[in-house]
């Protein structure tokens, strides 16, 4: 849950340091919060633009494309229908899939999924993001439940993990994703802004590679993921997620035409699934070649211009490795922040997409509609703040199929189905620092 702490991020320069929190049993929630807040050995790192440059040949390179034959599938995550506002939507839960041993849940589960299935599991596994972030919580999991398989005190995996300096009461108080990580033994790192932005190309992320100015903890064995799980280690998975939505609308689409809504963050879940979606077509039978299933993807970190940026330098960087089909790369149709109105005037400055980690009431109204009339929860990073945006485009039945309408042609004459990514996890404290934060803005404390 990165709202809470975008609400009280400043920028400050300081020394950084890193926590290691080995996980031990404890006996009450105070025993865990001294583990937390006390335990652990603390060390100094001064990120400076005169240390030694690291290259490719320091950090251990992984075959994602090899390793995918050694990736076991679970069962397929199931399909509900539902109606929101008049019109049938397809839900395609993968909020309830369970990977074994890490339970890794959602969208993680399916980028994680031949991280968990690796054959050699490296040294330690390096990474960035916000400190709440869904993605830190499930690489933190995978690296513990490797050390439960090895059950070896002497010879524990490492998961390092760099973020921004912690506002003071996260600090000292550790919540949400952000606890689970460290009781599971991950090493906090935190640095400035000014040092983040160099190392890691800001607030909306930079380069899948490793920067050259972070040497790896352990050279030669340790592997670098971006944030969110941006490179070829989600390529498996998408192509699983690709598999399942083919087999089903086989079954079930009726020769309808079906678009499939993606929240994006780093957008690689979506345009993975785009290009493995039209291989899998090209590949497979008649029939499903003939199936009209397109990949839309509705940007929640950032804009239609950052969501672009990061698709393609997710392909870029996967095309000279050999995980993708080189024919096959291209971008899935990304949804606008608003519908234009029918006179064509263009954009409006009031209707952008939500700012990611900021409280808004429309979020929060989005997200006890979908409840409320739906019976499942979105979490309200990700989840609602898509279905913001794409109920702005929910238009009367004639607007709806009105071939007039530019936005429209997103939905014009297609079923639509929506991949829930889960991330439900800090759910309780997303909720309690919107409404926190929607009581102060009207007033009434």
């Amino acid at each position: 849950m990165m709202m809470a702490s975008a609400l009280f991020l400043r920028n400050h320069r300081h020394r950084t340091h890193f926590r290691r929190s080995p996980l031990t049993i404890h006996s009450s929630l105070d025993d865990i919060m001294n583990e937390v807040l006390n335990v652990g050995n603390f060390s100094q790192f001064q990120f400076s633009t005169n240390n030694k440059r690291s290259g490719p040949e320091d950090w251990l390179a992984i075959d994602w494309n090899r390793e995918e034959q050694h990736v076991v599938a679970s069962p397929p995550s199931p399909v509900d229908q539902v109606w929101i506002r008049d019109r049938p939507v397809y839900i395609k839960r993968d909020d309830q899939l369970r990977l074994p041993g890490s339970q890794l849940s959602g969208n993680k589960a399916r980028k994680m999924l031949t991280l968990t299935c690796l054959q050699d599991f490296p040294e330690c596994i390096v990474s960035y993001g916000g400190p709440q972030s869904n993605a830190m919580l499930a690489l933190a999991a995978v690296v513990h439940f490797q050390n439960q398989k090895m059950n070896n005190a002497d010879n524990k995996k490492r998961f390092v993990y760099y973020t921004k300096k912690l506002p003071r009461f996260l600090r000292s108080q550790p919540n949400g994703n952000l606890f689970r990580a460290l009781l599971l033994g991950m090493e906090l790192v935190e640095v400035s802004v000014q040092d983040y932005n160099d190392l890691f190309g800001g607030d909306f992320g930079g380069s899948p590679e490793p920067p050259k100015n972070l040497p790896p903890p352990i050279p030669g064995k340790s592997i670098w993921i971006p944030q969110g799980g941006a490179c070829g280690v989600a390529v498996a998975g998408a192509k699983l997620l690709a598999e399942e939505i083919i087999s089903y609308w086989r079954d079930h689409g009726r020769g309808r035409p079906l678009t499939v809504a993606v929240p994006g963050g780093t957008c690689s879940t979506a345009v993975l699934l785009h290009n493995a979606v039209r291989s899998l077509q090209s590949e497979n039978t008649t029939a499903d070649k003939q199936l009209d299933i397109q990949v839309l993807v509705i940007p929640c970190v950032g804009d239609d211009g950052y969501a672009r940026r990061q698709m393609a330098s997710l392909l870029s960087q996967i095309r000279q490795t050999g995980t993708i089909d080189d024919v096959l790369c291209d971008l899935p149709e990304i949804l606008p922040p608003y519908p234009e109105d029918l006179s064509g005037r263009g954009r409006s400055n009031t209707e952008q997409y939500v700012t990611f980690g900021t409280p808004d009431a429309s979020v929060l109204d989005v997200y006890r509609e979908i409840k409320d009339e739906c019976g499942f929860q979105l979490d309200l990073l990700y989840g609602a703040s898509a279905w913001t945006v794409l109920l702005r485009h929910w238009r009367s039945e004639s607007l709806w199929e009105s071939s007039e309408h530019p936005t429209s042609a997103n939905f014009q004459g297609r079923q639509l189905m929506y991949v829930h990514s889960g991330g439900l996890e800090g759910i309780n404290s997303q909720v309690s620092v919107l409404v926190f934060a929607n009581i102060l803005d009207s007033g009434l404390i």
